[in-house]
């Protein structure tokens, strides 16, 4: 309901006009009525209004001061004059203060009707004009951002990039321009991030255009006339920046920033560099500014500096060893070479994942493995992705290796004898290998050879070599009886290089030569074939 205010001195025109016009049904309502103009003014000082009409003699402020009043001073209200003077001066006045209308006496309900209707048109378009332009106005921030980011996302065409410049009054003319992601090392709320984009506006109001995206970081566009300037500006306005969020915030910041481009159009490919360097921020490196170029050139340098094989021997041989803090020193020297070099995410996860699957196969030669603690492994190596920083999959291979030791620890009594069972099992799958040695064995299963070969003899009664020729014997017996291999053949299949020196180690086992054990076995089976035909 829009409020209306009646003026005029003649009481009975007042109450007529009053009691006549069905106010409700029309949109409006009879919010009082004043005598002339100056009890008008009192009026709306209390209790504005949106339209009033007046006549226009009236004593102390007549009908036209009170039009010239409101045009000065509430330029939202609407003012329909009622007058029985038709003369051209009072109309032209009229216009000059916007006077809506400008009815002659004596008028009718229905004129005065017609002429509310059309008040309430104007009213109700400027009403849904005013809500459109105060809701622009209060998102009118947040269109902009949303239009900085698009820019940066490369989700604004290029020929559309002026418009919306002059849309949101942006002077943003230059000759070269780059990007900067100011990213929080601490987690971050969004109210927070706001408050640090606010004070890099305050520090950097020309040259430098400010947003903020949804997942906690902070944008900068920066302009320059001097791409030789550009390095040293962008390093300023970085360092700067950071110095003041940490100042006024207490918040450290990375700053990432891209490469140099040479139109606005090219911002996003200048954004996507600083975002391609925001995968290393896991590797926790100190805070400070990293560059595009130079980062760039250092990643293309610096690959293939890990040595992966030697470590999980080192871990392996620790964990055997009971040597908790050489583990621990072990991880901590990871994350340095990790971070000196730039790694991936994807390859810490590897290296983490290649030190863990190499302590399991040590406990699994030794039987130790149960089922609750694969899990466990299961649950390490997946979690390894979830992580957001290098510290927290140390955190959790660490917990890994810490459970290793405990059961290494919890079953050292019976250790020697998992050794020698594990030992048996590499020679039944590797006895056909004629470089098969103890020392081999010996790096293996992580253990020095005087300890193995003492465990060894203690478990089985016999020496290594005494196992390994034992096992070559009785294959070469299976081989001799079952097929018609030559005695080279045999000797192959069973990890002799020397056909000769297999038939010595043969005859001294059975004493007989391959060839006699061949025949009298194959003479005993014919002879069992026949007697069972008969």
């Amino acid at each position: 309901m829009y409020k209306v205010l009646l003026v005029d001195d003649e009481i009975l025109i007042r109450e007529r006009i009053s009691q006549r016009i069905p106010w409700g049904s029309l949109g409006f309502e009879l919010a009082g009525t004043s005598e002339n103009g100056k009890e008008a003014i009192g009026f709306m000082e209390k209790q504005p209004v949106d339209l009033v009409l007046t006549d226009i003699c009236m004593p102390y402020v007549d009908g036209l001061e009170l039009a010239k009043y409101l045009y000065e001073n509430r330029k939202h209200t609407k003012t329909v004059i009622i007058t029985g003077y038709d003369e051209f001066e009072y109309a032209k006045r009229a216009v000059e203060y916007r006077v809506l209308s400008y009815v002659l006496k004596p008028v009718t309900a229905g004129e005065l009707i017609e002429k509310l209707k059309e008040a309430k048109k104007i009213l109700d378009g400027e009403a849904e004009n005013l809500q459109v332009r105060t809701y622009y106005e209060g998102s009118y921030p947040l269109l902009k951002n949303q239009f900085l980011l698009q820019l940066g996302q490369g989700r604004i065409h290029e020929d559309q990039i002026g418009d919306k410049l002059k849309e949101f009054r942006i002077d943003f003319s230059g000759e070269c321009y780059c990007t900067a992601l100011l990213c929080p090392r601490e987690q971050t709320e969004k109210k927070e991030i706001s408050q640090m984009a606010d004070l890099i506006r305050k520090g950097w109001s020309e040259d430098v255009l400010v947003t903020e995206d949804d997942d906690g970081r902070i944008l900068l566009y920066v302009k320059k006339k001097n791409s030789s300037q550009m390095k040293k500006e962008m390093a300023d306005i970085c360092n700067e920046s950071a110095d003041l969020i940490l100042k006024k915030m207490g918040k450290t910041v990375y700053c990432l920033v891209g490469t140099c481009v040479f139109n606005l159009s090219g911002l996003s490919f200048s954004y996507e560099k600083a975002m391609d360097m925001k995968e290393y921020l896991f590797l926790e490196r100190e805070p400070g500014i990293y560059e595009w170029d130079r980062f760039q050139k250092y990643r293309l340098s610096a690959q293939g500096l890990l040595s992966e094989g030697e470590r999980e021997k080192r871990i392996v041989l620790a964990v055997r060893s009971n040597l908790e803090e050489e583990i621990k020193t072990e991880i901590a020297q990871i994350r340095e070479e990790c971070q000196a070099n730039w790694v991936t995410r994807n390859k810490v996860v590897v290296i983490y994942q290649s030190l863990i699957l190499a302590v399991m196969n040590f406990l699994e030669r030794l039987n130790l493995v149960e089922d609750g603690f694969f899990l466990k492994e299961q649950e390490i190596i997946s979690g390894l992705f979830g992580c957001s920083y290098i510290s927290e999959m140390e955190e959790k291979v660490l917990d890994f290796f810490h459970a290793a030791l405990e059961i290494v620890n919890s079953n050292r009594g019976n250790y020697g004898d998992h050794q020698a069972i594990a030992a048996l099992e590499y020679i039944n799958s590797h006895y056909s290998d004629c470089s098969l040695s103890l020392q081999e064995i010996c790096e293996k299963l992580a253990i020095s050879v005087s300890y193995f070969s003492s465990a060894f003899k203690n478990y089985t009664g016999m020496t290594f070599v005494e196992a390994l020729t034992k096992k070559r014997m009785e294959k070469a017996m299976e081989l001799l009886e079952n097929t018609s291999l030559k005695t080279y053949e045999v000797a192959e299949k069973c990890g002799y290089n020397d056909a000769n020196y297999f038939s010595a180690i043969f005859k001294k086992a059975t004493e007989k030569t391959p060839k006699e054990y061949a025949g009298l076995r194959k003479n005993r089976k014919g002879s069992y074939e026949n007697r069972s035909q008969v």
